[in-house]
């Protein structure tokens, strides 16, 4: 646990703020905030180190137990993302969020019967939220389950103010699973709802670009407008417009 036990905020590499607002009080609501922006933008180490400074400011803040969880599956700490959520239930005993965490992090860790275990206690729970459901989905996803595109109902029709960034997750969960016409979707929807998120737009290209789209361009140079040096999408991009000079080389030749 040694490398998140001291997590330092750098001002210096925060993202742009979206809004175009001002700074504000640095509560617990504002580390949040910060947080959320830095998933935006696809920097989950920086938005990890904002959940942290929330519960420097305000320990009790379910949400930032919760988001550093996230945010170390996110970055593939599986074993440290279950230890943090057993932190965090000492706090909150049996919370189904936090029991949803944990399975997504044993699937992610090939871990399927615990996996499992704790996915059926989270959607036991009277108040299993929509964080329940993707987890749910993810489970099913991996299982090659049709039912999934269900629980990704629940999650959403669950989800009230959080709706815009649960459609948002529900996409990329779809494309990490390879079903990227349903992803297009959501993440057409969700770069609507965050026009200014490199990360949208990275996901939207992705799941364009294996689909053959043309649009995938479009998608990735506006990703790199936004974060220039979002290398996994500058490689993609370059993969794209390739493809697409060989497309246009074809209609030219007469080929297609």
């Amino acid at each position: 646990m040694k490398r998140f036990t001291h997590l330092e905020f750098d001002d210096s590499s925060r993202p742009p703020d979206p809004s175009g607002k001002g700074e504000s009080v640095r509560d617990e609501g504002y580390f949040v905030n910060r947080a959320v922006l830095c998933f935006l933008h696809g920097d989950f180490e920086l938005a990890l180190r904002n959940y942290s400074r929330a519960l420097e400011v305000n320990s009790s803040l379910f949400e930032g137990w919760a988001g550093q969880v996230r945010m170390l599956i996110e970055l593939g700490e599986y074993p440290e993302a279950l230890t943090w959520a057993d932190k965090a239930m000492e706090m909150f005993p049996e919370h189904p969020e936090l029991l949803a965490a944990k399975s997504v992090a044993c699937l992610r860790d090939a871990k399927l019967e615990k996996a499992k275990a704790y996915s059926d206690n989270a959607i036991s729970k009277s108040n299993a939220g929509p964080r329940v459901w993707l987890g749910r989905a993810e489970l099913l996803l991996h299982g090659k389950k049709r039912i999934a595109q269900d629980c990704l109902s629940k999650a959403l029709a669950t989800a009230g103010e959080q709706s815009d960034l649960i459609r948002l997750e529900a996409g990329r969960l779809l494309r990490q699973y390879r079903h990227f016409a349903p992803a297009c979707e959501y993440l057409e929807a969700a770069v609507r709802l965050f026009p200014k998120s490199p990360m949208a737009w990275y996901e939207l290209g992705f799941c364009q670009q294996r689909l053959g789209f043309s649009q995938a361009v479009t998608s990735l140079e506006q990703c790199l407008h936004l974060h220039p040096h979002y290398l996994d999408a500058n490689e993609l991009l370059q993969a794209a417009q390739k493809a697409g000079f060989f497309r246009k080389l074809m209609v030219r030749l007469g080929l297609r």
